[in-house]
Formats: C-alpha cells, structure tokens, sequence
C-alpha cells in the first residue's frame, strides 16, 4: 500500500475533480455565508486590525495581496496569516466533531484561506466552491484520524497538513509535489497547545492562521522543488508519534451535514452552557437575586472552558474560551460580541456573578458526548427558590439546526458595519448563487476596505 501522504496527494487530486451536486453546494454555500457572517463580526475588533496596519506596513512587509480592514497590500504569507485570523477572532466560526472520537474541528476556519487564494489566483465563484469543499472535506478526514489536543498539541495542529494539499492544489502542483508539500509542512513543526492552557491569549486565535501560513509555504517550496522528510505521518518521528491517532479512512466521506454552527461568539463548548442561561434570564428578576449558579456539563466541556485563568481571563480569547465568564454575561442580559471586550469585563457586577459560578463535570453528560453537547443551570435565588433548565444541544446543532434564513439574519447583522443597509441584499444574494460568479469582487471589496483610517485621524497619528 502506498505511504500515507501519497494516498492523501491522490485523494486531494480526486476531490478537485468531483462535481457537486445541488445538495452539496447547498451545504458548503450555508458554511460559506456562515463564516463571511463570522468574519465580518471580527472587523469590529479595531484594536486587532492596528496590528494589522502595523505588520503590512512594517518592516519587511511586501505588497500584491490586500490585508483585509487596513486598505493595505503585503505579501500573499502576511495576507494568509492575517486575514485567516479574522475568521476566528470572532468565536462565531462553525465546528465539526469526529463521530469516531472527541476531536474536533472549524471547517469554516479554511473559508478565510480560500477566499484570500480565490483573490491571489483570480479563481470565479465556482473555483472557489471548489476549494472550500476540498478544504472541508480534507480537514474533517483528519479530524477523524487525529486528536492532536488529547497529546498536548494544539486542535489545530493537523491543519498545517490538510492546507499544505489546499494549497498545492490551488497552486497546480503535481501529485509528487503535493506529497512533499505534506511532507514539509511537517518539517515546520507541530503547534502545542499552550496557547489553551493556563492565561489563555489572543494567540488562541491564530493558530489555525498559523498552520495556513505554513501550509502554504510548504505547497509553494514543494512547487518549486523542495523535498521533505520521508513518512511524516507514519514514521519513527512522524505526527503518529505525537498526535493520538486512529485509522484514516480516506474515500469514504465524512458527513458535512453534521457541521455545528454558532449563535454565541464564543468557544464551542460554551455554546449550550450560553443557551441554557440565556433562556432562564427571563426567569431572573434581578441579578442582585442570584445566591450561586451551578453549572454541571461533560468532561471535554470542563476541560476546555474551565482553564486556570477562567474566572479571571485577561484577553478577548481568554474570555470567549471560559464557561464561567460566558455563563455569567449570558445570564445577565442578551449576549452581544461586545460583551466579551474588555470594558465590559470590568463590569463590576459581572465580576461579582462570576464569583458565584461553579462548574462541575456530569458524568453521564460525559458519556454523552458526542454527539450531544448537554448542560445544566441551576440558579439559587435569595429566596431559596432554585431556578435550573437544561439542554442536550445547542441552537445551531443539526438536532436543532439554524435555518438558511437564521444564517441570512446573522450575516445581515454582521455586515452593518461594513456595507449600507441598500448593500446587504446584494452581498446575500450573491452568497446564495457562488457558483454563478465570474469573480469575487462584490464579496471581496467590503472586506478591503480602510476600517483604521477613523482611529488614526482621531488621533492625529501618521500611518506606518
């Protein structure tokens, strides 16, 4: 049998060549206006593109792609690092868990990358359709193998394999370049999951970024003729020695349909803890009310939202990733992305709800999960009265599952501050109809523009 990689080039080739049919273009087209919805929520975040204005503009930088939100060019690596980190810094991006195991994935993460390759390569609507899919397809069968966060590794660190092959194959390499360009992007290095343990930084949400950069670095070496270490996945030291690992089932196709969308922006696993609290919020009439809130989910929920900087997270990404902070805003009022910067976590009476939050593992949820995702609230009042709801899945689950209207709603919702309201429709229409599009151009336009120029003519500073 031919070496993994091999296998892998073979199959990234296979899916280029498919035809999707209605219902497939369907599913990846409800994906795709999904994440435009979730990146342009992260376009609110004006402090986040400063830094990026100070990268395109800095020392070293280059110029050809255009980084969204600064009205700059850079070189196609910045624009891939920077513009990918968009689709995960609002927490509102989709998640694919493996029915063979607790990994998981953000499919949607990959839509970032191809939009910015579509821009690069000039691909049409359909082109661009294309690459979603292998990106999807690509990252949820690794998934399925791998569940690198288990071993200490970041749950993105296979993401640098599966966009070295999205790379490649946008770029035109051959099935033996395609094999080396895997075999590079291992040689870069595998990301550890520091970055979701202990003070939880806004690092959290560059590490898929992270692995795209690289992945495409290595698609471009790979190209031009490097080679790279032999059986990187099966070798003495490939990512079988690091990442827990099953059998990769290549050819047989895993379920798109099962992908989770978000409503909250915040971590997965925060996602029915927010929804439990939001729906007994009408059941609290003051917050000065509440006496203590138990929280009781699965193990993997506890894991990932109970770090030890979760009752005092001290970045945007800390705060998306903790379950008690998420609980106490949720049941507080209706959730907003603004909820989670960081004037509002100095709120003095959230800081004192956040005191009263405990948050205990349920071991028959645990067992569970997946594919429900369950909480339970229970609140005690002054009173004495108790107060408790519970959920097996959140609003957005395939069990309970946005509709195409419920994604046209969070997508209008989050271009407002990016197009006029007159716009919107177009924009929507647009989505609905990719594979119809001689180009991006109505999608990629509101993304470039200049969203710092307000702040730097407010403050009298000169560019960089």
């Amino acid at each position: 049998m031919a070496d993994l990689e091999t296998r892998l080039a073979r199959h990234t080739r296979q899916l280029a060549d498919r035809c999707l049919g209605e219902e497939e273009l369907h599913t990846i087209k409800r994906s795709v206006i999904d994440s435009y919805a979730g990146i342009c929520a992260s376009f609110s975040d004006r402090e986040l593109l400063g830094e990026f204005r100070r990268v395109a503009g800095g020392p070293g930088a280059g110029s050809g792609s255009p980084v969204w939100g600064v009205g700059q060019e850079s070189d196609i690596v910045d624009a891939v690092f920077l513009n990918t980190i968009l689709a995960r810094r609002s927490d509102l991006l989709n998640t694919y868990v493996s029915p063979h195991s607790q990994a998981g994935v953000h499919p949607s993460d990959n839509v970032a990358l191809a939009l910015v390759l579509a821009d690069w390569l000039n691909w049409t609507g359909g082109q661009f359709l294309k690459a979603v899919n292998i990106c999807f397809h690509l990252s949820a069968t690794f998934t399925d193998r791998y569940d690198p966060e288990s071993t200490g590794f970041d749950h993105d660190a296979a993401a640098v394999f599966w966009t070295a092959l999205s790379a490649g194959q946008a770029l035109g390499l051959s099935e033996d370049q395609l094999v080396e360009a895997q075999r590079i992007a291992g040689g870069f290095g595998f990301s550890s999951n520091q970055a979701a343990v202990g003070d939880v930084t806004d690092w959290k949400h560059c590490t898929y970024a992270s692995g795209a950069m690289r992945g495409l670095q290595a698609a471009r070496l790979a190209g031009a003729g490097f080679t790279g270490p032999r059986a990187i996945y099966e070798g003495e030291f490939g990512a079988d020695r690091f990442f827990a690992h099953g059998e990769m089932s290549i050819g047989s196709e895993p379920d798109l349909t099962q992908i989770i969308f978000k409503r909250w922006p915040a971590l997965f696993f925060c996602q029915t803890p927010i929804d439990v609290a939001q729906e007994l919020l009408p059941k609290i009439a003051r917050a000065d009310d509440i006496r203590t809130v138990e929280v009781e989910t699965y193990e993997r929920a506890v894991r990932n939202g109970l770090t030890e900087s979760a009752f005092q997270p001290s970045s945007r990404a800390g705060r998306t990733h903790s379950l008690p902070y998420s609980v106490a805003t949720a049941l507080l009022k209706p959730l907003e992305y603004s909820d989670f910067d960081e004037e509002r976590a100095g709120d003095p009476q959230l800081r004192q709800l956040l005191g009263k939050i405990k948050v205990t593992e349920d071991p028959a949820m645990t067992r569970r999960y997946p594919p429900a995702t369950p909480c339970r609230i229970s609140v005690t009042l002054r009173n004495g009265d108790v107060v408790r709801h519970e959920r097996a899945f959140s609003r957005g689950d395939p069990h309970d599952p946005l509709s195409d209207e419920d994604i046209s709603q969070k997508l209008r919702r989050n271009l407002g501050h990016l197009v006029p309201v007159a716009e919107r429709s177009g924009i929507l229409t647009s989505l609905w109809n990719l594979e119809r599009l001689d180009d991006l151009g109505d999608l990629l336009t509101p993304l470039q523009h200049d969203l710092t120029a307000a702040e730097t003519a407010d403050t009298g500073a000169a560019p960089p």
